[in-house]
């Protein structure tokens, strides 16, 4: 798959109702503000958490390379 075929989604967040919703952006160039679908009102991009967790060896995650 290349990086050509990825459609990236953003949440915003209604500023009146407080809705939030996933948007999809064909153009790769995320909006920064929208229309909220519940109410009409403004709504603006907000930062999500992360979908992926990376794994692996660490002192932040309790392991160190000498335990097995």
């Amino acid at each position: 798959m290349g990086e050509d075929n990825i459609m990236p989604i953003f949440e915003y967040q209604c500023k009146k109702c407080g809705y939030i919703f996933e948007e999809v952006i064909l153009n790769k160039i995320p909006k920064i503000g929208t229309i909220c679908p519940n109410c009409s009102y403004i709504a603006t991009k907000i930062i999500s958490d992360s979908n992926f967790v990376i794994k692996g060896y660490s002192e932040k995650n309790g392991y160190s390379k000498g335990e097995k």
